[in-house]
């Protein structure tokens, strides 16, 4: 049965607010919530940037069912990969089945930033790759010694380790990354919309990749994110949705572009109708509900919404009550 998540956005929103957000996402019965892990947003005007390794402590220790994890993290530049299988070995050993690990090659507007040189995209892929290797040795394993081309450890032991196992997932919106979480993760989580590219392309390569490991590929989680926001003033709910744009330019996931005020001023040629065919901006249940069966029915097992409505608690609501029912009883 397809699964519904809710992103919460440092980019969008502080981390005040984002905690009762999470809140009221338990209250109303929402399974699981992912969120950013961003050091600078996609966009300048009335952005936020909330850190959210700390952010995932809070929120876990204020609820006491939800699940959640990063959307993604990557462990290639700003985080050496150590670090990252200690902070989410802690969180998953204090929160168990509740804490998982969305990871990815990363942006300039976060590696940059934060001090380090762009690499091309093979070495990003090549790293992550080798990222993944050590994070689950550490989480497994004790006195990891580990020599790779980029990372290496030394007589390296997490003295507090997971007790359940933590799920996996890589982001990917081309077929290399898609094989990669064919083979090495629990699933993969994908931004991408292009019903064909998904179907022939992203699909076939985590297939693929399972096929490598020996697993079964209806065992991979499929996981789809789409900005939203609901309004009964369809207009109210495109300007909340507007600071997404610079996003939808798929190139800034590549290029040395890293300046949000840049992001934002390139992100002005997203009119909205293309807007509107890249998100989900609804007035009412049933239109999201027409829009997501399509992602449905293609066979992704969960789909996450960024939630960027007006009002926020009302599209919690919205999915509580109207969406997550509607895909029940079908």
């Amino acid at each position: 049965m397809i699964k519904f998540g809710i992103l919460a956005a440092h980019e969008q929103l502080n981390p005040s607010d984002l905690l009762d957000d999470v809140i009221k996402m338990e209250e109303n019965g929402i399974e699981r919530c992912w969120t950013s892990d961003h050091y600078m947003p996609w966009w300048h005007s009335g952005a936020a940037g909330g850190a959210a390794w700390p952010w995932l402590g809070a929120a876990l220790a204020k609820t006491e069912k939800l699940v959640m994890g990063t959307g993604v993290t990557a462990p290639v530049l700003r985080y050496h990969p150590a670090i990252v299988a200690q902070v989410f070995a802690t969180l998953g050993f204090m929160f168990p089945n509740r804490v998982f690990l969305g990871v990815g090659k990363g942006e300039a507007l976060n590696e940059v930033t934060s001090g380090n040189h762009w690499p091309s995209s093979r070495e990003r892929f090549q790293r992550l790759k080798e990222a993944i290797h050590l994070i689950k040795k550490l989480w497994t394993e004790k006195w990891v010694t580990f020599k790779g081309q980029y990372y290496s450890v030394k007589d390296s032991n997490l003295y507090t380790k997971p007790e359940k196992p933590i799920p996996l997932y890589v982001a990917a919106l081309g077929e290399q990354s898609a094989m990669l979480a064919g083979e090495e993760a629990n699933g993969f989580v994908t931004n991408e919309l292009d019903v064909e590219k998904i179907k022939n392309k992203l699909f076939p390569a985590i297939k693929e990749g399972a096929k490598k490991s020996s697993k079964d590929y209806h065992s991979l989680e499929r996981i789809l994110f789409i900005p939203a926001s609901y309004d009964e003033d369809k207009d109210k709910a495109l300007r909340s949705i507007s600071f997404w744009r610079g996003a939808m330019i798929k190139a800034f996931y590549e290029v040395e572009i890293h300046d949000p005020r840049k992001i934002e001023e390139n992100g002005q040629v997203i009119g909205n109708d293309t807007l509107e065919k890249m998100t989900l901006v609804v007035s009412n249940a049933e239109e999201a509900i027409k829009k997501l069966q399509m992602y449905v029915e293609l066979g992704f097992t969960e789909i996450v919404m960024t939630n960027s409505s007006p009002d926020r608690y009302k599209f919690v609501k919205l999915v509580a009550e109207q969406i997550i029912p509607a895909f029940e009883r079908s």
